[in-house]
């Protein structure tokens, strides 16, 4: 059994960063933490292996296991079952963004208008260039679904700059480019700011 003191720097660094984000592919990791081939990022995933449990989708995407979770004083939130491609495309917007330093993914935003409370819950909220980012990951979402919460974000974001406390932008990351078209169409009707990227931009 390897002891903490006996993981290098990089091998924690990768510990808790699929601690904080739930789950990494492969290439993920290879990128975050600069590892060059994907030789030597298979060797270097392949020595802290007795920590991680993976599942192969389109490339193997890793999350902690109990020992992982143990290791670095975390909890085991994400399984098998859990809706691990979700979560990596999540985190390809993480590292597309440049690691926001207060990125948080499922994060409830609630508001009070005329006297009611509402709320809605984002993939990940966080701030780029001074600007406040909802995102919104959409895999296998019915477009009906897509609207309402189009609709949704637009109380908000009209809410948002009533108050004075900023410009808000709603972030697509779809499948398909028919998608991204109609979803840019919604924001479009509903006067809401979007940026739509495609899983095929990456």
């Amino acid at each position: 059994m390897l002891k903490l003191e006996k993981l290098t720097e990089r091998q924690m660094k990768i510990l808790y960063s699929l601690n904080n984000l739930g789950a990494l592919s492969r290439s993920q990791i290879q990128y975050m933490f600069d590892l060059g081939s994907k030789r030597n990022a298979n060797r270097v995933i392949q020595s802290i292996r007795e920590y991680l449990n993976y599942k192969a989708l389109k490339e193997h995407v890793y999350y902690l296991n109990k020992k992982g979770a143990e290791m670095i004083g975390g909890q085991v939130t994400v399984t098998g079952n859990s809706p691990l491609q979700h979560i990596v495309m999540r985190n390809d917007i993480y590292i597309f963004y440049h690691y926001p330093r207060d990125w948080k993914a499922e994060a409830k935003t609630r508001w009070k208008e005329g006297g009611k409370e509402y709320s809605v819950v984002s993939d990940a909220r966080f701030t780029y260039h001074g600007q406040m980012y909802f995102l919104e990951v959409d895999i296998q979402q019915k477009m009906a679904e897509n609207k309402r919460k189009v609709e949704k974000y637009a109380y908000l974001f009209r809410f948002i700059q009533r108050q004075q406390i900023g410009e808000p932008i709603l972030l697509w990351y779809t499948v398909s480019e028919v998608k991204k078209r109609q979803l840019e169409a919604w924001c479009k009707e509903y006067g809401v700011q979007c940026e739509v990227l495609c899983k095929q931009d990456f």
